[in-house]
């Protein structure tokens, strides 16, 4: 890059650095391109995809990547924003393989429960290229426990809990997402195990498919009382398939579809009756495609459409003996996407500046039923129509073998940030640096 070059990105950077902005999550290239929602960054060749499918690490080149974002919780108690940042290496090896490392703080790639994986200890990929196929498997942990205790009647120790001296739920009703959304006082633990295989057929075409088995784990007791609020115990899983279909050099098709069933079911003793338990289930399932197409060899421009289906299962499996009449006994909530579309931009303003646009929008249809303990059950089911459109601006700057993205706050344009507004926010909803050697 010439000094004139550099002089002018850094003129840029200051300008950016002195606009203002709210923030959410994604890769940063994923969400300037509006890809942020997790199943749509699958529909393109990323770096994000190596912890979807594994195998894609053998693809990558030898980098060192570190990220800064924001990544605001959206659950309905107590929404906070947790800061995420990590630091990865991805280095290829000749006889042994390809190993992705990643050093986080949270782990904010699982469906359901990531704004509470606030503790990752291990996450790492090992793959290996042989001559019609990739192998690769992924193991992610997450670790955390507290444990308290004195000579008051009132002791209780807890492991799981987030350093909260409050033996939530204990003394307070049960219902549905008490773990999925209470970011402040509920700490869950994971270990999850992804193998992939990558099949080749044709000039350059793939088949790439990955399996995770999942648990999520919590205990929280209080003594003397015996009071034990934890998992059930149960597994969890994820199935993702997609195809990498080059045509006619021009455009790269790529078909997906996927299952995952989170199961975070839970049981509660020593409380009303001696025990409370509820069988929780979080499944997300749909299929797509979409066509990345090369205009130039400055130019992706891509497209896709997308059908999906999220489900959330709650069921007490208890009497409520003791308990009030009217807690939730059933409760099902359902969003059916049907259907959502999905553009993207990435073209070369310069040979240094990239710039991307991207923007989807779904149709959304919502059913919600419960019923509760009463004689008889009272009974109520919600439904919804809504259109959901989200909107993505991203950059991306590279110089020599160094790559810094990232993703414009949508206000930026409007706000014209601290000087001129007075918006406080930060200018970037994330950037991260990558550099390949």
């Amino acid at each position: 890059m010439s000094q004139r070059k550099l002089i002018v990105f850094l003129t840029v950077a200051v300008l950016l650095a002195i606009t203002a902005g709210v923030s959410q999550a994604s890769l940063s290239r994923m969400e300037g391109m509006g890809l942020d929602v997790p199943v749509l960054s699958q529909f393109t060749d990323d770096y994000a995809n190596i912890y979807t499918y594994p195998t894609s690490v053998v693809r990558q080149n030898n980098l060192v990547l570190a990220e800064l974002g924001n990544n605001p919780n959206d659950g309905d108690v107590n929404p906070v924003a947790v800061t995420d940042q990590s630091y990865t290496v991805v280095r290829n090896f000749p006889r042994l393989g390809a190993i992705a490392f990643q050093m986080a703080q949270s782990q904010n790639d699982v469906l359901d429960g990531s704004s509470n994986l606030n503790n990752e200890q291990l996450d790492m990929i090992w793959g290996r290229a042989f001559s019609n196929l990739d192998f690769a498997v992924r193991l992610d942990i997450t670790n955390s426990s507290f444990e308290y205790s004195d000579n008051t009647p009132a002791t209780y120790s807890a492991r799981g809990i987030d350093f909260s001296f409050d033996p939530f739920p204990f003394g307070a009703g049960f219902g549905p997402n008490l773990i999925t959304d209470d970011p402040v006082d509920v700490e869950l633990n994971t270990y999850g195990i992804t193998p992939s295989v990558a099949l080749h057929f044709g000039e350059d075409d793939r088949f790439e498919a990955a399996a995770t088995y999942r648990r999520f784990t919590f205990e929280r007791t209080e003594t003397p009382a015996g009071e034990t609020w934890q998992d059930a115990g149960n597994a969890s899983y994820g199935i993702f398939a997609r195809a990498i279909m080059h045509r006619g050099g021009t455009h790269t098709w790529y078909p997906a579809a996927w299952y995952v069933n989170n199961d975070l079911s839970w049981e509660a003793t020593g409380v009303l009756a001696n025990q409370v338990a509820a069988d929780e289930t979080y499944k997300h399932y749909g299929a797509g495609i979409s066509d990345n197409m090369r205009v130039n060899d400055n130019n992706l421009l891509l497209w896709g459409v997308v059908v999906s289906q999220d489900k959330h299962s709650y069921e007490r499996t208890d009497q409520n003996t003791g308990g009030p009449v009217g807690a939730i006994r059933t409760a099902e909530d359902k969003t059916t996407m049907l259907p959502l579309v999905f553009a993207a931009l990435e073209t070369e303003a310069t040979s240094w500046l990239k710039v991307r646009i991207g923007a989807s929008r779904g149709h959304d249809v919502g059913r919600t039923e419960s019923t509760d303990f009463n004689t008889p059950a009272f009974s109520s089911t919600e439904k919804t129509k809504t259109a959901d459109f989200r909107l993505g601006l991203g950059a991306g700057i590279r110089w020599n073998n160094l790559d810094i993205d990232m993703t414009i706050n949508n206000q930026f344009p409007l706000s014209g940030g601290y000087i001129l507004s007075g918006n406080q926010a930060t200018p970037f909803n994330r950037v991260s640096a990558t550099y390949h050697f």
